[in-house]
């Protein structure tokens, strides 16, 4: 599919297709939307006239709401003679963003497409022939005849494969970082392991909307942490429940460690329902927020683990 920018009167002097090769890049602190762009672009044949394409840029509007981002503007640089056409120009354009405008786009989104709309203006001043240069070659002299800003909408489908596989990893977006505080290397504990491996798969699941699967996971990650003691159900009955386990009480103090028990069993709850309660239906915002507070939770567990767990 192709759009169009026509100057005044209809003539088309732009037409653009979105290539499919839309990527993120960046860092996590500024992460930046690639959207390349194919252009053919051409002159009329006006007798002794040129078009000089000078910029593009666009406003970036998700699902067809309020504009969220302004691209960078994109230098073109080409000049064209009168009848003159080039039919393969491409354009890089680099639409930056932020956690705040990835996070609205996830939530519209709502584990499918990405759609964005780009009301695109393109600079281009048309020149008018004066005279050959006077230095003995033969090359145009020309003037500025009238400045255009050209305007058009460009409509972008980006799939959900695409934006989760090459967009949201390469903009540092909801990535989760606990490598760093357990005191040994991961890989020499198998509970700490299991624990990782599960947030892992939780924020795949996440990002690509199975969001029952993405609360399960994380109900997964808190295992290695709970052991199995006397207790009573709602009921009454006596029966074996998970708590924190005792190693902990020593390191952190009673009340500390009521604190992290209760807060990892809270997470645990809804992990239960989502894996054995099949009329249970998380959505995204609670998914994204179990996700979030199961790692902050879990992390804090990490660094504050007796040495005999480790």
């Amino acid at each position: 599919m192709s759009d169009y920018f026509s100057l005044p009167g209809g003539f088309i002097v732009v037409e653009t297709t979105v290539d499919d090769g839309v990527y993120g890049t960046g860092r996590p602190e500024l992460p930046l939307l690639i959207v390349p762009l194919r252009m053919v672009l051409r002159a009329p044949k006006t007798p002794r006239a040129a078009l000089y394409f000078r910029e593009l840029r666009c406003r970036v509007s998700p699902f067809d709401g309020a504009h969220v981002a302004i691209s960078r503007p994109r230098r073109l640089e080409v000049r064209l003679c009168s009848g003159h056409e080039v039919s393969n120009h491409t354009a890089l354009l680099e639409i930056p963003l932020d956690d705040r405008r990835i996070s609205l786009i996830e939530r519209l989104r709502k584990g499918g497409d990405v759609k964005l709309r780009l009301d695109c203006e393109i600079s281009v001043e048309e020149l008018v022939e004066l005279g050959q240069s006077e230095d003995g070659f033969p090359k145009e002299v020309f003037g500025l005849r009238q400045h255009h800003c050209l305007q058009s909408q460009i409509n972008v489908v980006i799939p959900r494969s695409a934006w989760i596989e090459r967009v949201l990893p390469q903009t540092g977006f909801g990535q989760v970082h606990i490598l760093e505080l357990p005191a040994i290397p991961i890989e020499q504990c198998a509970g700490l392991k299991k624990a990782f491996d599960a947030l892992q798969q939780a924020q795949k699941l996440e990002k690509q909307g199975f969001y029952n699967e993405t609360v399960a996971k994380c109900r997964l990650a808190l295992e290695p942490f709970f052991e199995m003691t006397d207790g009573t159900n709602a009921k009454g009955e006596k029966t074996k429940v998970p708590v924190l386990k005792n190693s902990w009480e020593k390191r952190l103090g009673k009340a500390t460690y009521d604190w992290l028990n209760g807060s990892l069993v809270a997470i645990k709850v809804p992990g239960n329902q989502a894996s054995h309660l099949s009329s249970t239906n998380f959505g995204q915002f609670e998914a994204q927020m179990l996700l979030i507070v199961a790692t902050a939770l879990l992390a804090y567990a990490l660094k504050t683990q007796p040495d005999a767990e480790s």
